[in-house]
């Protein structure tokens, strides 16, 4: 029996039907097979005339309406914040975590500056990786003034290219833009004034710039921003702190499911099924969720060392899930621990994502059926490469191309 027909037997199973794969041997499979892509593929990508103009196909009307149903998410569903939490406390109660970047001689105002302008541009690349951001400052300080930025394409594209942000410029480029406006406009061009003007209100600074999506700070680079802000002692908030989230990326996400303090009925689906996003966008609302119930739980161990925000907690989440638990390479059992050279050759605050035993910290808090689950990717919607590029009709074809 062919691996097709087997994948239809297994449907039949979910249904509870029985289906008579021997009917189907030889050609008469073919005609099966091309009548069910067939019917699958209209359902999943193609147009009809009948659904509304917001819809790309019957599915995604599906999808938009019941995703989470069919997903089911669930936080903390047998006490795994808790379990994590204790984990934590074992290291915070005795270790000061914070972002690790070098800031080099910069002033607060200049800190600010590149902070803002990097952290628009934190998606689908790591701003960190190719060289220093602050470094590049002190050699192209324009790159970083609003007053020059807001009517200037090449300065934005010199700092791109820095970045190794070579695509999306269709969104990148704008942003950049827009927000340098903004700082014209509204904080005298200084990054470094947006905690003044808003009296040190996290959820004001979130709202002001989470305003206007034409700036480019979406909450979750919002709330990087001004944890960052923090933990480099550039500003000091007053109100609402305990507001800021962990960051949802492909990193926490992938240690959420990994430990159990998030699950799902499925491990989740591939982005070509998970039409508009709408998978991505719950579970990445469910895993800001989940890492706050851990904080949360944190503060019911005796005499806890718990950070003030449930973001504290993100940056060795996020070392952790890059460093210890990669989609391929976990230093937990049954795999090795990691080796004492690379161990050694971490600066000392990575090291604190592995135990004495040189596994990752939560190797004891991760079930062997969850340790190989892995963190969503989502298309985007819009440019040329999104869903809305791919719409086709019922005369077939179409689809995403790169």
């Amino acid at each position: 029996m062919s691996n097709f027909l087997k994948f239809l037997e297994k449907l039949a199973r979910h249904c509870e039907l029985k289906f008579e794969a021997e009917k189907f041997e030889g050609n008469d499979e073919y005609e099966l097979a091309a009548n069910t892509l067939n019917e699958i593929n209209k359902f999943l990508y193609q147009k009809k005339a009948t659904l509304p103009p917001e819809y790309i196909s019957e599915f995604h009307k599906y999808w938009e309406e019941n995703h989470e149903k069919v997903l089911s998410p669930k936080v903390n569903l047998n006490g795994e914040c808790f379990a994590v939490a204790e984990v934590l406390e074992g290291i915070y109660k005795s270790n000061t975590i914070r972002v690790q970047l070098d800031t080099l001689d910069l002033t607060k105002e200049e800190i600010a500056s590149v902070r803002f302008f990097t952290a628009i541009q934190d998606f689908n690349i790591d701003v960190h990786a190719r060289s220093n951001p602050f470094e590049f400052y002190k050699r192209h300080p324009d790159c970083f003034k609003p007053e020059r930025v807001k009517d200037n394409d090449l300065l934005i594209d010199e700092l791109l290219n820095f970045l190794g942000a070579q695509s999306q410029r269709d969104k990148r480029k704008p942003w950049m833009l827009n927000s340098a406006r903004l700082l014209v406009e509204e904080y005298d061009s200084s990054a470094y004034k947006i905690n003044n003007v808003h009296n040190g209100d996290v959820v004001e600074i979130v709202k002001a710039l989470t305003a206007k999506e034409r700036y480019g700070f979406s909450i979750k680079k919002t709330h990087m921003f001004l944890r960052d802000m923090a933990d480099l002692g550039v500003w000091k908030y007053k109100r609402n702190i305990e507001k800021l989230d962990v960051m949802s990326d492909k990193n926490t996400m992938r240690v959420a499911l990994r430990t159990g303090i998030l699950q799902f009925r499925i491990p989740l689906l591939a982005s070509f099924l998970d039409v508009y996003c709408f998978q991505y966008s719950m579970v990445d609302r469910c895993n800001r969720e989940a890492w706050r119930k851990v904080w949360e739980e944190w503060g019911r161990i005796s005499g806890n060392q718990r950070p003030p925000t449930p973001a504290s907690m993100d940056y060795l989440i996020f070392r952790l899930g890059k460093i210890a638990c990669r989609p391929s390479k976990r230093f937990c059992p049954p795999e090795k621990e990691v080796s004492k050279k690379k161990l050694e050759s971490l600066i000392p605050q990575d090291r604190l994502i592995f135990k004495f035993d040189r596994y990752c910290i939560f190797s004891d808090v991760c079930r062997p059926e969850r340790k190989i689950l892995n963190a969503p990717k989502s298309i985007s919607i819009e440019g040329r490469t999104g869903w809305k590029s791919g719409k086709t009709n019922e005369g077939g074809g179409g689809g995403i191309s790169s």
